[in-house]
Order: C-alpha cells, then structure tokens, then sequence
C-alpha cells in the first residue's frame, strides 16, 4: 500500500514523505513539490506520489 505521510507547507513548496512497497520492502522517500499553498490537496498528493517514483527508478 502507497503512503502519504507528514504533508506540509514550508512557504514555497509542500513537503512530504512517500513510502512506496516493494518485494524487498517498502521504501521510504522525503519528496518535494513547488507551488502556492492553494492547490487542489488531490495535485499536491499525484506530484509528490510521481516525485518518489522518480527517485524510485535512478
């Protein structure tokens, strides 16, 4: 199961932890989006879910 943790504002980007599962275990990445604090919760959540499955595939 993929978990959003921890979602905040930091002023100019929203911060968050994303755990995605895996066959070895699930991995735990801190991810960052840039934007105003008035976007739509469900933008926030697809851009830090897409941002750890970037770092995912490095």
């Amino acid at each position: 199961m993929i978990v959003l943790n921890d979602i905040r504002y930091t002023g100019k980007a929203f911060r968050g932890a994303v755990v995605l599962p895996t066959h070895d275990g699930p991995l735990k990445f801190d991810c960052h989006v840039e934007g105003p604090m008035n976007l739509d919760p469900t933008q926030v959540k697809r851009a830090l879910l897409g941002h750890a499955v970037r770092q995912r595939t490095r």
